[in-house]
């Protein structure tokens, strides 16, 4: 089979679906495992075959990944084949146990997930221990001179911690803070009053240019966030330099992977409607090179674009921003609500109700 032109450097890899926690934003709807998850033999063969297509970069998620058996020899396996890797934890299991397994796998830093200030992180991970518990596991990580990261989903409710997290963090000498959106599917689908109001973006892009290189501490949007308002060159650049959003790269440069093998263009299309194959049938090469597979963004069209989307000047490059956002909150594969570039919209979103 011919190669394509695309190469997955980037993945996400649901190890597991098994979960402590049910938070109220979950978009895989996790708690228990299923009964047919790879096996860590199986994860090898596809960890190997990650490499040899030129994968540049990891992240191991749930779930919960201290819950999969062994997680750490895949990640070592990444590792060793070249590959920058990092898990995403909600770290309430971190132990002397975990520790180790961190350094087994030479990960290039944790992420722990925290979603707001006590009350909120707490109401949103469904556990009162929770916020607790991460402060345990980054006094942990910090021990062991392990590089730690931070990951907040945000919705209407958690909206205004962001300032007092920003100092938390700081405080607590996380190095990276990635902010997201809560989006509509999983245990999300249909609360539309949980969602994050869209007139509150052009706050949020702000915020995250104002503090991105202040004390030291990168701070990145997701790629649900923008698009090209006057901060969006200060939204996913390292420091030092200059980015834009480039369009959703989903089937691009970015893979999705799930705990029975399942091949997306993005672990956030959480849905059977983006499945591409499966590494049990077919080898991760052919599923990735196959014609016909990721059309949505091989085969993008500006024409394509909906709604507000339609006749953008800025078409041709957002391409309609991120694709799972316009899936799962407009119905819509290229139309997204979330856009606050506002140069060809009638509406422009009021900012009357945010705070800075």
């Amino acid at each position: 089979m011919a190669r394509t032109p695309y190469i997955p450097e980037f993945c996400v890899w649901e190890l597991t679906l098994q979960c402590n926690m049910r938070c109220i934003h979950c978009g895989s709807q996790a708690g228990r495992a299923r009964p047919d998850e790879l096996s860590v033999d199986e994860c090898l063969v596809v960890a190997r075959d990650l490499a040899k297509l030129g994968c540049r970069r990891v992240s191991l998620i749930g779930g919960e990944v201290f819950l999969f058996p062994e997680w750490e020899r895949i990640g070592r396996r990444l590792s060793d084949g070249g590959i920058a890797v990092n898990i995403v934890t909600n770290g309430f299991l971190m132990g002397d146990r975990q520790i180790r397994q961190i350094k087994e796998a030479r990960l290039v830093n944790v992420a722990i997930s925290l979603d707001g200030m006590e009350e909120n992180h707490d109401r949103t991970r469904n556990v009162k221990t929770s916020f607790q518990r991460v402060l345990v596991a980054f006094e942990r990580l910090r021990a062991e001179k392990v590089q730690i990261a931070v990951v907040t989903t945000l919705l209407n409710f958690n909206y205004f911690d962001l300032e007092p997290v920003y100092d938390l963090l700081v405080e607590q000498g996380v190095s990276v803070w990635q902010i997201q959106l809560a989006t509509a599917m999983g245990n999300m689908a249909g609360h539309t009053d949980l969602r994050l109001d869209p007139a509150r973006i052009p706050l949020l892009t702000s915020f995250i240019r104002n503090r991105r290189n202040r004390d030291g501490m990168e701070i990145y949007a997701g790629d649900d966030i923008g698009y090209f308002d006057e901060n969006e060159m200060y939204l996913r650049n390292r420091p030092g330099t200059i980015s834009v959003w480039r369009g959703c790269q989903a089937g691009l440069r970015v893979i999705g992977i799930d705990s029975v093998g399942n091949v997306k263009g993005c672990e956030s299309l959480y849905s059977d409607y983006f499945i591409e194959g499966n590494v049990r049938t077919e080898p991760l090469a052919d599923i990735w090179n196959k014609e016909g597979n990721f059309a949505y963004n091989r085969q993008f069209d500006p024409g394509q674009l909906t709604g507000r989307c339609a006749g953008c000047d800025k078409a041709s490059i957002c391409r309609g921003g991120c694709r799972g956002s316009c899936y799962f909150t407009a119905g819509m594969l290229f139309e997204n609500p979330y856009c606050c570039y506002c140069a060809k919209s009638n509406s422009v979103p009021s900012h009357a109700d945010a705070r800075e």
